[in-house]
């Protein structure tokens, strides 16, 4: 009922900016309104804007109307030659609005459909893990949405699972991929709960589609139960273990995924002790810029130093406020952040 309401006041308002050109046109002295006329492209806009081409059409015509009874009025010297000039003008105008138009609709389809994969790459709300204390922080690249993504669930033993991940690339493509993997990643979770072999599941996953030969991921996905963490790390930053912030790094290399067919991953394992915990970022935590200065894995070591006793939701809501305010703007890159702590 709103929508019909609306669409009847901007009917309303396109007929009444024609009716004002045509007014104004009769009004004014004769040597003055010569190209009042052309002003008829004000209702023949709106129209376009609001309804489309058909509508501006149908502008057109009503505005070309408009314009020959004004000329039975007043006469015009060379009457057809200056109505031919101004209905072209008024053709260009509708070819020229339906084009901005179309182009406002895709933008606005795309920020919708952006938002939607953001929304489901790093969701508001973390579901709840037995034993665990779990917080998360996502902020997108002011530059356009890249591919960082996280994933929070329960494995099927009854350990938490924590997968951080970050598609190499920027845009829309890179969010699309993130969507895939990260969806990957939970439908394997459900059938198994061990870090090396998830992270090979959605290797494969990866070279099943179309065109995966630039398809690259990094990611590290960590299992934890009873206070024991077991981790595997695929071309990502290593983990930090709180409160002491060494890097949980593994022997080898780590390929990322998407850069080896057949991908060989072990896991590491560890006890976490009481008020110990682990912290996952990706590179846009790392990569921000003070002039020329890189923050670092130092300078976010320094940052993150004395939040580290905090609860979870406490450290990454600090840490991503203590970035944001080192780092100059726009970043460049998005920013994620998960921490996992035992109860």
């Amino acid at each position: 009922m709103q929508g019909k309401a609306s669409n009847s006041a901007r009917v309303a308002a396109v007929c009444a900016a024609a009716l004002l050109v045509f007014v104004i046109r009769l009004i004014a002295p004769g040597a003055s309104n010569i190209g009042i006329g052309f002003f008829y492209a004000i209702p023949v806009g709106m129209a376009t804007w609001w309804f489309g081409r058909r509508a501006g059409a149908i502008a057109v015509l009503g505005c070309g109307a408009l314009y020959c009874t004004g000329a039975l009025i007043q006469p015009i010297d060379e009457f057809g030659f200056a109505l031919a000039v101004r209905m072209v003008a008024l053709v260009a105008t509708v070819a020229l609005i339906e084009l901005l138009r179309k182009r406002q609709l895709v933008l606005e389809h795309s920020a919708e459909e952006l938002e939607a994969i953001r929304a489901a790459l790093t969701p508001v709300a973390l579901p709840q893990l037995p034993g665990v204390d779990s917080a998360a922080a996502f902020v997108p690249s002011e530059l356009g949405v890249s591919g960082d993504f996280y994933l929070l669930t329960n494995g099927r033993d009854g350990s938490a699972i924590a997968i951080v991940g970050d598609v190499v690339g920027h845009g829309p493509e890179a969010a699309r991929l993130a969507t895939y993997v990260r969806a990957r990643f939970a439908a394997f979770a459900a059938g198994t709960s061990d870090p090396g072999e998830l992270l090979t599941l959605a290797n494969g996953a990866l070279f099943e589609r179309p065109d995966a030969d630039q398809e690259l991921v990094s990611a590290v996905c960590l299992r934890l139960l009873n206070k024991r963490l077991s981790w595997a790390i695929a071309g990502h930053p290593p983990p930090l273990r709180l409160p002491g912030l060494d890097q949980l790094a593994l022997e080898g290399s780590t390929y990322l995924l998407g850069a080896e067919a057949e991908l060989a991953l072990s896991n590491g394992e560890t006890a976490l002790s009481s008020g110990e915990g682990v912290f996952v970022y990706t590179d846009g935590a790392t990569d921000v810029r003070q002039g020329g200065e890189l923050l670092g894995l130092d300078g976010l070591s320094r940052l993150l130093g004395p939040l580290t006793k905090l609860p979870a939701a406490e450290i990454v809501s600090q840490v991503e406020r203590a970035i944001l305010a080192w780092a100059e703007k726009p970043i460049q890159d998005d920013l994620c952040l998960l921490v996992l702590k035992p109860r």
